[in-house]
């Protein structure tokens, strides 16, 4: 006696699916477990690039996973201000995202407005996108009494406010200039693929087989 099997044409249509879907979800696991990777070794290098007085750099450097859907993986730093220092990432300072100084008095009071600075596109100083920390303490600046005003000094513009009601001694809370140059150092591109090419052969041939032993 002999039996034969045979597969309908709709069996192997949900067997192409099935297959399709197992490979997509393993380069997914591959390529998620690479930015994971990356992130780890990025992470690692920024000490012996940056001084670390907070943990703020370290914790934005973030990832995004892949998925069945989308076989892309994304790791980068949220931060804006550390991408000027990636090697060819890096973006010329316009004049438009520049510290800069507010001409306009505000009506009746005769003071600057704001404090005396606006920066561009943000708004006042207590708006900066920088260390929270830091942030926090100028938006408390900007609601005291003792009102901020500018002195220029050569081609520097110094940010002061009065120690006390009298009008000496003062307190300088900035000192602003024209430009500021940084040096792409960071090879952000270079350590990513690198453990790209180290790491994710390993990832997918794991995941391949984890899907198949399923």
């Amino acid at each position: 006696m002999q039996i034969t099997l045979t597969l309908t044409k709709g069996m192997l249509d949900r067997l192409d699916q099935l297959r399709d879907r197992s490979v997509n979800t393993a380069t997914a696991k591959a390529l998620t477990f690479t930015a994971k990777d990356a992130q780890a070794a990025l992470k690692a290098q920024v000490p012996g690039i940056f001084v670390l007085r907070r943990n703020w750099v370290l914790s934005g450097i973030r990832i995004r996973p892949a998925n069945g859907n989308n076989l892309t993986a994304v790791v980068g730093s949220i931060d804006k201000y550390m991408e000027r220092h990636v090697i060819g990432a890096g973006k010329e300072k316009q004049p438009d995202n520049a510290l800069s100084i507010r001409s306009k008095r505000a009506a009746g009071s005769g003071r600057l407005a704001t404090g005396g600075i606006l920066i561009k596109p943000y708004g006042s100083i207590g708006s900066a996108p920088i260390h929270t920390v830091v942030r926090r303490q100028l938006k408390r600046v900007d609601t005291q009494k003792r009102k901020t005003f500018q002195i220029v000094s050569g081609k520097k513009v110094l940010i002061v406010r009065r120690k006390t009601k009298k009008r000496l001694p003062l307190q300088v809370l900035a000192v602003l200039q024209g430009s500021a140059t940084i040096n792409e150092h960071w090879d952000f591109l270079g350590t990513v693929s690198g453990v790209v090419q180290a790491r994710f052969p390993q990832h997918f041939y794991r995941a391949v087989v984890n899907a198949a032993t399923r």
